[in-house]
């Protein structure tokens, strides 16, 4: 199923190495009569390697009844962090796929490697009813990966592992689109799977190029060539509000520019022909900016990019549309943030789903708020597994994560259509030094969101807290995450001292009296 390209211009280092020399040669005695013809490469093909078999996923606990929640909901926040802590993934548009000029051919497992001076690669092939196609696929920590799936049929989908196994997207999930900023350098596994009948696809695989602008400036000018006709990518970080300007060299007739938030998605299609754009920023988000040959054409091009004025001024936050059950998407966290929060509307029973990244053994905690309390709560783990029904009507849960992977929260709707506030706490795993001596947490409360830090402990175990600010700046909340409130945030703490009911993960949490408090937390076990 391969094509031939109209642009391979290539020429293999090594038998250009020898024909001059034997130029020289010949030439030295007065035989060389013609130049000798060049060799034309073979069309671009992925390199192949060994099938890759996808881990096996240990379904998750029934999660236990958890009680008292620990705190209110605070101040709602809006916008998106400026770097991305952890995996991002949404679904994303598709209309950019059709800018990738050739397809490779079929591979049915193995290792696809993207063309030297590529961020782009499409691999096509034919999938047997219930089959499952792995292919594996190195990338870069915080690099966007961005899958496309197309089929006749539309029943081929998707499923992703991180290099430690991790489910990153399950395949239960039967997404055909999906991207994510990566969470770590290694051997990414991509999974095709098939439904009921045979059916043919085109994988299209996008890995962009990382930039960033150089200390003290807010401009970045970026040259390359588009390698064999395909479109070139670029990822970059800015701030909402923010107006981002770029102006690609090249005119309309030979090349495009297309421009999309990770979560918002499209600023600008190529299809509009443009070849520069400046806007006002909907969210702090990695932007993918990319260049697009006219017709595969293989051209050098100069792309400028800028992102200037203060984040956050003359803007309106963006909020994702909430008349579509899967509209939630991601949620993210302000840098060093454990706590995000988000609104919506939803419909007499509608479901809103959003995903969220976390490791084993991190405590998660939901609350979600509606005027009538009819909005409710559901929870499906990395592995597709339900851990908390829905029919359950429950509007707070906690529980200790039992793997590493993308959650699925669901939102789910009452009687009657009405707003609905979702928190949502990731609280990270710390462990005493193996000298015995105390953790120290130097932090400053952004946007008045709770800090929370996770401990399992063994019952009996005496634990000390002590925060360096007054009652007024924060204070402090202590729970174990089955058995419920140990230190309530309505006194007000700022030191503390008890011994652990049961062994299980305990969540001590610092709670700020304003939008930005500075502090210090001693965590000690005596």
């Amino acid at each position: 199923m391969a094509h031939k390209h109209p642009n391979v211009r290539s020429k293999p280092y090594s038998i250009f190495i020898s024909l001059v020399i034997s130029a020289l040669l010949l030439a030295s005695c007065g035989l060389l009569s013609s130049p000798a013809a060049t060799p034309v490469p073979p069309s671009p093909t992925p390199q192949v390697g060994a099938a890759t078999q996808a881990p096996v996923v240990a379904s998750s606990p029934t999660p236990l009844d958890t009680p008292q929640p620990p705190t209110d909901t605070p101040q709602v926040v809006l916008d998106t962090p400026t770097s991305l802590p952890s995996p991002t993934p949404l679904m994303v548009q598709s209309n950019v796929a059709t800018a990738l000029p050739v397809s490779t051919p079929q591979l049915t497992t193995g290792t696809f490697s993207l063309i030297t001076g590529t961020t782009a690669g499409v691999i096509q092939g034919t999938v047997q009813a219930g089959q499952v196609l792995s292919y594996s696929l190195g990338a870069g920590q915080a690099q966007p990966l961005t899958l496309i799936m197309n089929s006749p049929n539309n029943d081929v989908t998707l499923g992703v592992l991180d290099p430690g196994g991790n489910v990153l997207l399950s395949t239960a999930s039967k997404e055909r689109s999906w991207q994510m900023a990566l969470p770590s350098t290694g051997l990414y596994t991509v999974q095709v799977i098939d439904g009921s009948v045979a059916d043919s696809f085109t994988l299209t695989i996008k890995l962009p190029v990382v930039v960033s602008f150089a200390s003290g400036t807010s401009s970045i000018a970026l040259t390359g060539t588009t390698v064999n006709g395909y479109l070139f990518s670029y990822s970059l970080n800015c701030a909402a509000g923010q107006t981002m300007s770029a102006a690609l060299a090249q005119p309309t007739s030979t090349a495009t520019i297309d421009i999309y938030g990770l979560t918002s998605g499209t600023l600008v299609d190529a299809s509009a022909g443009d070849n520069s754009w400046s806007g006002i920023l909907p969210q702090t988000q990695d932007y993918i900016i990319e260049v697009v040959p006219a017709n595969n054409q293989v051209i050098n091009y100069n792309l400028t990019v800028s992102c200037t004025g203060t984040p956050g001024n003359n803007y309106v936050p963006y909020s994702p549309p909430t008349n579509n059950p899967s509209s939630g998407g991601q949620l993210y966290f302000f840098p060093d943030e454990t706590m995000s929060v988000v609104q919506g509307n939803i419909a007499p029973g509608q479901m809103v789903t959003y995903r969220v990244s976390a490791k084993q053994y991190q405590a998660l905690i939901l609350i979600v708020g509606s005027p009538n309390g009819d909005a409710v709560l559901g929870v499906i783990d990395p592995s597709g597994n339900q851990m908390l029904d829905p029919v359950d009507q429950r509007t707070y849960w906690q529980w200790t994560l039992p793997m590493s992977g993308l959650y699925t929260i669901q939102v789910v709707g009452g009687i009657t259509s009405e707003p609905f506030t979702l928190t949502t706490k990731v609280a990270p795993v710390l462990t005493y030094p193996a000298d015995g001596q105390s953790i120290y947490q130097y932090r400053t409360t952004v946007r008045g969101l709770i800090k929370s830090y996770a401990f399992r402990l063994s019952a009996g175990v005496v634990m000390t807290l002590s925060l360096n600010v007054p009652a007024t700046v924060a204070w402090l909340d202590v729970f174990g995450v089955q058995t419920g409130s140990i230190l309530n945030a309505s006194a007000r703490a700022t030191t503390w001292t008890g011994t652990m009911p049961s062994t299980q993960e305990y969540v001590v949490e610092v709670i700020p009296g304003g939008t930005m408090s500075a502090y210090t937390l001693t965590i000690s076990n005596p």
